[in-house]
């Protein structure tokens, strides 16, 4: 019939056309459901490579801190960490502006994002470019010039944990509002979407009954499924929260035990461990400092350190050092072992070494100090020095010692600082009887007297040395040959008119002496050595208790 013909055709057009409809309006909930999830996997990405790029600092600025404070041999490791997370961060950095595929970054920002990393001269580019510079600056130092005031690592210290972290945060801030905005209008339109879709479905349904119900429920089944999908993946999203949540935590726990630790091992140690605010307030005093200072720890607590321990006159420069450091976190002694003198409790003054860092407490810099009571090497490197130099039974300066002077006297010769120089060699006369006759600690004192005679006649200047044996040496800077003459006759009448007394018994000793000039044409102190021992052995040869001169010098009679 024509009327049921024409309803058939009515009938098969609209369906047509529902059919038509419902497939592009199908589509486009489909397309907008996949552009919300896409939208939400590049916030996620963008907000996760934005807090990364936060880690990422503060890694930095910790490997940073490590590589000074690591010993040496163990620098190649924290230096391979560092250069690791300096190019991570220099990669998420790219990614972020100009957009990373791999990393599920976009290429385009927003205007307020542009400006943010562009626009102005805290620039968030800018800042993470002067950074990564200074990280790598730090990477090129030799391991001998790493100080706490290398200004790479200053600017690493106060960029990562202030201006730059908050730039970073607020980066993350516009990312995840923006992400938000564009979820939000996504989501509006895929409701219009789909409220559209059910109402052609249900007019669909009135007209065409059961084809249009089965095309609707797979259209639903779709619109199940993909909701499906995108509840999971904002579990998936929640289980991330969660678990960067946890991390923190135990970030935290890893940081209370790092300071549990300091405790346990600073109550251990044996040099002497205290922190001082920028008030020169004493905050931490270890058990090592109370053994070291002798005041118990809460004599010393909150109290003023310069006044505690430095001694009075050099407060005022530790004072003005301590200003620097609270004003700029850098001065003389940060980051190196220098000796100073400190003061105990009973006011004795004594040596330490000691060596300041910086370090963090409450978010407020505070310095730490490392003592160490250096009292007893002192006394030993005094020790050596004179034990190095000087003869062990007569106290007087050693052949080396001796010889060393000579070549100074010599050296003024030549300079013409000095008009003249008049060296002895002296040789007690017979010396093995004495050690025969009467004992080594007879030799010894009759060695110690002849010492004493040479010390008393001696001028200011002159010196006096024990070159081995019973033979000593005396130069006389000035000295003419007549007066040196002289000198040596008053010399060995004393010697030969003052007996030693060992044990009760008088010991007579005598001496033998030769006389050289030292010239200024001489090749070494050596020269004049060899004139005067041979004079010396003239001495000896003419029947002892003499003294004779080298060839050419006045003659005095």
């Amino acid at each position: 019939m024509p009327s049921e013909l024409l309803i058939a055709r009515a009938l098969t057009w609209r369906y047509i056309v529902a059919l038509t409809l419902v497939a592009m309006l199908t589509t486009a909930a489909w397309l907008s459901l996949h552009l919300v999830i896409s939208e939400q996997k590049s916030t996620a990405a963008v907000v996760n490579i934005s807090g990364r790029q936060r880690m990422l600092s503060q890694r930095t600025a910790l490997f940073s801190s490590l590589l000074l404070h690591t010993p040496r041999q163990q620098r190649q490791e924290v230096r391979s960490r560092l250069r690791e997370a300096a190019a991570l961060m220099q990669r998420s950095h790219l990614g972020l502006i100009r957009g990373d595929r791999d990393l599920g970054l976009p290429g385009e920002m927003s205007r307020t994002v542009h400006a943010m990393y562009f626009d102005g001269p805290d620039a968030l580019d800018s800042q993470v470019r002067a950074y990564l510079a200074a990280v790598q600056a730090l990477l090129q130092t030799r391991d001998e010039d790493l100080t706490l005031d290398n200004p790479q690592l200053r600017y690493i210290m106060t960029r990562a944990p202030g201006p730059l972290v908050a730039a970073l945060d607020k980066m993350v801030r516009q990312y995840q509002a923006e992400g938000e905005r564009a979820i939000r209008r996504l989501e509006s339109a895929e409701t219009v979407v789909w409220l559209v879709t059910l109402l052609l479905l249900v007019m669909e349904a009135a007209f065409i009954f059961q084809p249009f119900a089965r095309h609707l429920r797979n259209v639903v089944g779709k619109l199940q499924a993909t909701t499906e999908e995108l509840r999971e993946h904002r579990e998936m999203l929640e289980e991330q929260v969660r678990q960067r949540t946890r991390d923190l935590q135990k970030k935290t726990e890893e940081l209370a035990e790092s300071e549990e630790r300091f405790r346990s091992i600073s109550t251990s140690a044996k040099d002497a461990i205290l922190i001082i605010d920028q008030r020169e307030a004493i905050v931490y005093w270890n058990p090592a400092a109370s053994a070291m200072f002798g005041y118990a720890e809460d004599e010393t607590l909150g109290r003023n350190m310069h006044d505690l321990l430095a001694a009075p006159r050099y407060r005022d420069e530790i004072r003005r050092g301590f200003a620097q450091f609270c004003a700029s976190g850098s001065g003389p002694m940060i980051g190196r072992t220098v000796e100073v003198t400190a003061l105990r409790k009973n006011g004795e003054e004594f040596p330490i070494e000691l060596s300041i860092s910086i370090v963090q407490l409450h978010g407020c810099m505070h310095a730490l100090g490392m003592v160490r009571d250096i009292t007893a090497r002192k006394r030993m490197e005094t020790e050596l020095r004179e034990m190095a130099t000087t003869d062990s039974l007569t106290g007087l300066p050693n052949r080396r010692h001796f010889l060393a002077r000579m070549e100074e006297s010599l050296a003024q010769l030549q300079r013409q600082v000095m008009q003249s120089a008049i060296v002895l060699m002296l040789d007690l006369d017979h010396f093995k009887r004495i050690n025969d006759g009467y004992g080594h600690a007879a030799g010894d004192a009759v060695l110690r007297h002849v010492t004493r005679l040479m010390r008393d006649s001696l001028r200011k200047n002159d010196m006096a040395g024990r070159l081995g044996g019973e033979e000593f040496a005396l130069i006389l800077p000035g000295a003419d040959a007549a007066g040196a003459r002289a000198f040596a006759e008053r010399l060995r009448q004393r010697v030969a008119d003052t007996p030693v007394v060992h044990e009760g018994r008088p010991i007579v000793a005598t001496i033998s002496i030769g006389i050289a000039a030292l010239e200024p044409g001489d090749a070494s102190a050596g020269a004049a050595i060899s004139r005067a021992d041979a004079a010396l052995y003239r001495a000896k040869g003419n029947g002892r208790n003499r003294v004779e001169q080298e060839a050419g010098m006045f003659n005095v009679a």
